[in-house]
């Protein structure tokens, strides 16, 4: 079992890694090359990074509304374990599981054809995460409760995005290095 300063700990340094893995594998790419894709079915490393811009704003909302129903108080470090859901999700996001995985409609990316600036994007929201888990260590995040971005009904711990937002970033990091490796991909 953990602990709420061992998961926003954890969440913040992946974070921080995922910010820094972008930069250093994406910064340098041509729009030509942030929306090339080997067929129609796949996604272009603009994609990718839309795909997380997305579906981490939705995560990100819920975070910071229940933060604002929680002004910071004491520190306090709570026992924390993952809900039912959360490690259902978690395991489906891991990029250690390289089976292909439908996402649900609400979290496709944007659009196809993508500037550069849908980097910046991507880093705002890996340093909102960072400022939200931040102000979380007053808070018991397996006691307070979260509702799924993709159902109501599907009941999260709060800790549980901490866990799983970092995690799905690094798959579709993976995933657009990996569509970078391509011998079609332009060169410009």
């Amino acid at each position: 079992m953990s602990s709420s300063h061992q998961i926003i700990q954890e969440c913040t340094n992946a974070t921080q890694a995922n910010i820094e893995r972008a930069i250093k594998s994406f910064s340098h790419l041509s729009e030509n090359q942030f929306n090339w894709k080997p067929d129609p079915e796949s996604w272009s490393v603009g994609e990718c990074l839309s795909h997380l811009v997305n579906s981490n704003k939705l995560y990100l909302n819920k975070l910071e509304h229940i933060s604002s129903l929680h002004p910071i108080g004491s520190e306090q470090n709570y026992r924390y374990s993952q809900s039912l859901m959360g490690k259902i999700i978690l395991k489906g996001v891991d990029p250690q599981n390289v089976k292909k995985v439908k996402t649900f409609k609400v979290f496709y990316p944007a659009s196809s054809n993508f500037k550069k600036d849908i980097m910046d994007e991507y880093i705002k929201c890996c340093e909102k995460l960072i400022y939200l888990a931040s102000k979380m260590n007053h808070l018991d995040l397996k006691k307070i409760k979260l509702s799924s971005p993709v159902n109501i009904l599907i009941r999260l711990n709060l800790g549980d995005p901490l866990n799983i937002i970092p995690k799905h970033d690094e798959r579709h990091l993976n995933q657009a290095e990996k569509l970078m490796s391509q011998k079609e991909f332009p060169i410009r």
